[in-house]
């Protein structure tokens, strides 16, 4: 067996006061009789060596709320315990509940590899009153057979824990496999597959099919679902998913390739779609930017050519405040443009490329005050601040039509946020970061919940060799720092996320 299991010891738990007399009423939990000895046992319910269970024996559950494991930190480690919580009625829904014989199996996820955990299980009732217990589960150590994430350098070791702990990289090898600031695996499933167009929502990673237009849904207890994209109110012929997958207004937002009604587009298409891949927007930027230029008198058959690679979008994200898609074009420049109506509202990026001899197009074009606009930018987002936010790789076209001027380069690559006024079409940046490395293509940069931190991905560093991840502070402290072999450009963490693994809730 990979993995084993040992009870140490149980606790009783939930004193309201100090000074509690005989008079007292009893909680749920004061007259909760159970042996974890004799009453709980492994339920190994996956073959991750990081996923396992625990099968809870003659539970009666008529007063039972909600099962909680927690798996404490590793000594000498920063990372946060990771916590999750099932309400009675979720663990129903997955038949992880038999009333028959009175079964109930927790789901375990985030284990160290090669490690006896300690995991405290917390039973709550419906007086509120809890119940603890504290396992043991031994793990056989992570084996990767490409030698890449059981094969860790630490640049910078933490010194104290951020405020966040888990880290979600998207690699061409597997699902996205989880990592904690102090470089260990702490999730990975053993499926070969790429996960390059994936999110983490629901509690677990939608991965778009690189080779058409299924998405796979995988829990982070394993278990996973199907679906496809359907609903385009174009014929889409031998479509398939690329770069990322974002969130969006009322779903996710997905860059598709492929035949829309007999014409080839190539990475100029994006949808809006909800969890099953039903869409329910749409943009065709080639169109929007074709009428657009059109109408203001300018001739765009030499800029926007289907079948060619002229816009390369490899992110997208939903402006709240205004009611807005945020695009990012690798070749040409960020776009903005309304959800409704798809007008294009601005243009940002380097102005040295061919785009900006279109007037059309000039007059779209924000100014900046300070810093770099965006060359080959990717992971556009909003900040916590309303701000626009990107990595910028600086990395000139490679696309453009022959003889026509491509750009300028970057000597590093930078995270940039900009405040812009749409109005004005002015932008001034608000906070960049600069560390020296340069990372021409894929890579990522995205704040905390607070906006305090940032988790910064050079997906293609040192010639595109490895990915170094890193966490910084808005005074550009180092948090934490490794790096990651890539036998291929980008193959290890094209793009990675925050994932709080730390306070998961399924309900």
């Amino acid at each position: 067996m990979k993995k084993q299991y040992w009870f140490i010891a149980i606790t009783v738990m939930l004193l309201s006061a100090c000074n509690s007399g005989d008079d007292k009423p009893k909680t749920l939990a004061d007259t909760f009789s159970f042996d974890a000895a004799t009453q709980s046992r492994e339920d190994d319910i996956n073959d991750s060596i990081f996923i396992s269970g625990l099968e809870l024996l003659n539970i009666d559950t008529s007063q039972i709320k909600s099962f909680t494991f927690t798996i404490s930190a590793k000594p000498g480690t920063y990372s946060e315990p990771i916590r999750a919580s099932y309400t009675l009625d979720y663990l129903k829904t997955k038949n992880l509940v038999n009333t028959g014989d009175n079964t109930v199996t927790i789901p375990i996820f985030g284990l160290y590899s090669g490690f006896t955990n300690t995991i405290n299980i917390t039973y709550q009732f419906i007086d509120n009153s809890t119940y603890s217990f504290i396992t043991n589960i031994t793990t056989d150590t992570f084996n990767d057979t490409n030698n890449i994430y059981n094969n860790i350098t630490t640049d910078v070791t933490p010194t104290t824990t951020p405020e966040f702990s888990f880290i979600a990289m998207k690699n061409r090898l597997y699902p996205p496999v989880i990592m904690d600031i102090d470089g260990n695996v702490r999730w990975m499933l053993p499926i070969t597959t790429s996960s390059l167009s994936s999110i983490f929502t629901n509690n677990g990673f939608y991965i778009g099919d690189d080779r058409g237009l299924g998405i796979k849904y995988y829990s982070l207890f394993g278990g996973n679902e199907s679906y496809s994209v359907r609903g385009s109110s174009t014929n889409i012929q031998g479509g398939f998913f690329h770069h990322n997958i974002d969130q969006g207004k009322n779903g996710f937002l997905i860059e598709l390739e492929g035949s829309f009604n007999g014409v080839f587009k190539v990475e100029s298409y994006l949808a809006e779609v909800d969890h099953t891949g039903l869409i329910k927007k749409e943009w065709d930027i080639g169109k929007l930017l074709r009428d657009y230029m059109i109408g203001e008198g300018d001739d765009p058959s030499n800029f926007i050519r289907d079948g060619v690679d002229w816009f390369h979008m490899n992110a997208a994200t939903y402006s709240p405040d205004d009611d807005t898609i945020i695009v990012s074009s690798r070749e040409n420049f960020v776009i903005k443009i309304d959800y409704d109506t798809g007008n294009v509202i601005w243009v940002l990026g380097d102005e040295n490329k061919y785009w900006f001899s279109y007037p059309s197009l000039q007059r779209l074009s924000v100014s900046l005050n300070g810093g770099d606009k965006p060359i080959g930018q990717h992971a556009v987002s909003i900040s916590r601040s309303g701000q626009l936010m990107f990595f910028n790789n600086g990395y000139n076209s490679i696309n453009q039509p022959i003889g026509a001027p491509t750009g300028i380069n970057l000597t590093s690559s930078q995270v940039e946020i900009i405040n812009i006024d749409n109005q004005l079409k002015h932008g001034e940046v608000t906070w960049q970061f600069d560390d020296g490395i340069y990372s021409d293509v894929c890579s990522s940069a995205y704040e905390n919940e607070s906006g305090n931190q940032i988790l910064i991905n050079f997906a293609a560093a040192d010639n595109r060799k490895k990915a170094v991840v890193m966490g910084v502070d808005k005074q550009k402290n180092k948090l934490f720092q490794y790096s990651l072999s890539s036998p291929q450009p980008c193959a290890t963490s094209w793009n990675a996320e925050i994932v709080p693994l730390q306070n998961i809730r399924f309900q």
